[in-house]
C-alpha cells in the first residue's frame, strides 16, 4: 500500500492533453505518465473531439505510477570524476575551458580525491543497483594513470562487496593507448566519443591546442581497436552541432563509416561569443535537419535494421516505457559530479558554478540539495508547467535553462510531437508502460 494521493496536483491551467495522428490513425497522449491511446474519430472530425475532457477521465494514478508532485532524494547512485584540468585539444564551445573551468580547477584530481568519493558513493548506493564511475575533464586521460587505478579499485570493491559497478568515460580518443582499449574491452564501460563528423567537419571544429592541426585522423586510427572489438565496452560518437553546419545526414555517415554503431547528436545551446550557439532562428531549420535523418533511420527499421540515431532511439525507448518525469536527468538526485578538489556538483558542467555545488567527499548539504531540486522542479517552472510536452522534456538541461526561448521550446514540441507520430505508426500496441522512477541516467534525454 502506498500512502501517494490517487492523483498528482497537477499546475493549474495546464495541458494535459495531445492529439497527434500517425500513419496508424489518431492517438491521444495523456501528459501526466505518459500513456498513449488509440483515438477513434468516426468521420475524423478533429475539430470536435474533447482531447482535454478525455484525458480528464484518465488521469489517475495507476499501480507503479510515481507521484509526478515528489522532489526525489535517493542516495547517489551515479558519479563523474573531472580527473583532469586539461585539455589537448582548443574546441571554440567548450563549456569545461578545457578542463579548468574558468580557474575553478587548476589542477588533475589526486588518487587520494578519488578514492573518497568513489568510499562516499559505495557507502550510500542501493547495493541491489548499478553502481556507476564516470570519468571526464577536461580530456580525461590527461590523467590516465588514475583511470586506471580507479576502475581496477572500483572492480575489487565490487568483488568484495558482490556489487555491480560499472564505468563511463567521454574522451575526445586522440590519446587513446592500448591499454586503455584494454581496459575498456574488459570491463563494463560505456564508452562516449566527442566526434563531429568527417575530417573537415572535426578538424575545423576540434584543433589540437599544441599547433592548431587536424584530429579526425588520429582519432579515427586510435579507436579503431575498440570499435572492431568493443568487447564489453558499449561506444557511441556525440557530435555537437552549431549553427555553421546542419548537414547532419553527412555528418551521421562519416562517423558510421568509421565504426561506430550509434551517433547522438547535440545542438549547441550555450557557449562562447561567436562559437555558433543555436539562436532563435536556427531552431526550424535545425528540426528539419533532425527529422530528415530520423526519416532515413525509420525506413532502415522497418527493414528490419536497428537505429543508429541515439537521439531517436533514446525517445522511442522512453515512449514505450512510459516515461513521465519532473525533471530532465539525475542532476543532483542519483548523479552528481565531482571536482578535482572533491567538490560534489549537481551536473558536470557546471563545476566551479555556487549555485550547483551541493556537497563533498565529505557529504552532501542536504538542505542545500533540497532547494536546488526544488527550484528546478517542472511545475515551478512557470514557462513549463503548463506546456503539454512538460514531462518528457521535463524544462530541459538546468545548465541550459537560461538559454530557453520560445524558438528552442518549439524546437523540442516538434521533435517530440515526429516522435510520438513515428512510435504509434511503427504498430507499436497500444500501451501503458509503468513509469520509471524520476532518476534515470544523466545522457538518457529525449531530445
Amino acid at each position: 500500500m502506498t500512502d501517494w494521493p490517487a492523483r498528482t496536483t497537477l499546475p493549474e491551467g495546464a495541458s494535459n492533453a495531445r492529439l497527434f495522428k500517425s500513419a496508424a490513425g489518431y492517438h491521444l497522449l495523456v501528459v501526466p505518465f505518459s500513456r498513449i491511446y488509440d483515438v477513434a474519430l468516426g468521420g475524423g472530425d478533429v475539430a470536435a473531439f474533447d482531447a482535454e475532457g478525455a484525458a480528464a477521465s484518465l488521469l489517475d494514478r495507476g499501480p507503479g505510477d510515481v507521484d509526478l508532485d515528489v522532489v526525489p532524494e535517493p542516495s547517489p547512485q551515479s558519479i563523474s570524476l573531472n580527473v583532469s584540468s586539461s585539455c589537448n585539444l582548443t574546441c571554440g564551445y567548450c563549456y569545461a575551458a578545457r578542463g579548468n573551468f574558468g580557474g575553478a580547477q587548476v589542477a588533475p584530481m589526486t588518487w587520494e580525491t578519488a578514492r573518497a568519493a568513489i568510499d562516499r558513493l559505495i557507502a550510500g548506493a542501493d547495493a541491489s543497483a548499478v553502481i556507476t564511475i564516470g570519468f571526464l575533464g577536461g580530456e580525461p586521460f590527461v590523467n590516465r594513470n588514475l583511470i586506471h587505478r580507479a576502475v581496477a579499485y572500483g572492480a575489487a570493491e565490487a568483488a568484495q562487496r558482490s556489487l555491480d559497478i560499472r564505468y563511463s568515460v567521454t574522451t575526445n580518443g586522440t590519446l587513446l593507448e592500448a591499454e586503455d582499449i584494454d581496459m575498456m574491452q574488459r570491463r563494463p564501460f560505456a564508452v562516449t566519443v566527442s566526434l563531429d563528423g568527417g575530417a573537415s567537419v572535426q578538424d575545423r571544429a576540434r584543433p589540437r591546442w599544441s599547433d592548431r592541426t587536424g584530429t579526425f585522423d588520429s582519432i579515427a586510427r586510435r579507436i579503431a581497436p575498440l570499435l572492431s572489438q568493443p568487447g564489453r565496452a558499449r561506444i557511441a560518437a556525440r557530435a555537437t552541432v552549431t549553427r555553421n553546419d546542419f548537414d547532419l545526414q553527412a555528418r551521421l555517415d562519416a562517423l558510421l563509416d568509421l565504426g561506430f554503431p550509434e551517433v547522438g547528436f547535440a545542438p549547441l545551446r550555450v557557449g562562447p561569443p561567436g562559437s555558433g550557439a543555436l539562436a532563435d532562428e536556427d531552431w526550424p531549420a535545425y528540426l528539419d535537419a533532425l527529422v530528415a535523418v530520423a526519416r532515413v533511420e525509420l525506413e532502415r527499421f522497418e527493414r528490419g535494421i536497428p537505429i543508429r540515431l541515439t537521439n531517436l532511439a533514446i525517445a522511442l525507448k522512453q515512449l514505450h516505457r512510459g516515461a513521465s518525469l519532473p525533471y530532465p536527468c539525475g542532476a543532483g538526485g542519483g548523479y552528481f559530479s565531482v571536482s578535482a578538489g572533491g567538490l560534489w556538483y549537481a551536473c558536470h558542467r557546471a563545476i566551479g558554478n555556487p549555485d550547483f555545488e551541493l556537497g563533498s567527499n565529505a557529504g552532501l548539504d542536504v538542505a542545500r540539495r533540497r532547494s536546488f531540486l526544488e527550484a528546478r522542479h517542472v511545475h515551478a517552472q512557470t514557462d513549463c508547467s503548463v506546456c503539454w510536452a512538460r514531462y518528457l522534456c521535463s524544462g530541459g538541461c538546468h545548465h541550459e535553462a537560461k538559454a530557453r526561448s520560445a524558438a528552442s521550446c518549439n524546437f523540442i514540441r516538434g521533435w517530440l510531437d515526429f516522435c510520438l507520430s513515428a512510435y504509434c505508426g511503427l504498430g507499436s500496441p497500444t500501451i501503458r508502460a509503468a513509469p520509471v522512477v524520476p532518476n534515470f541516467p544523466n545522457d538518457e534525454k529525449m531530445q
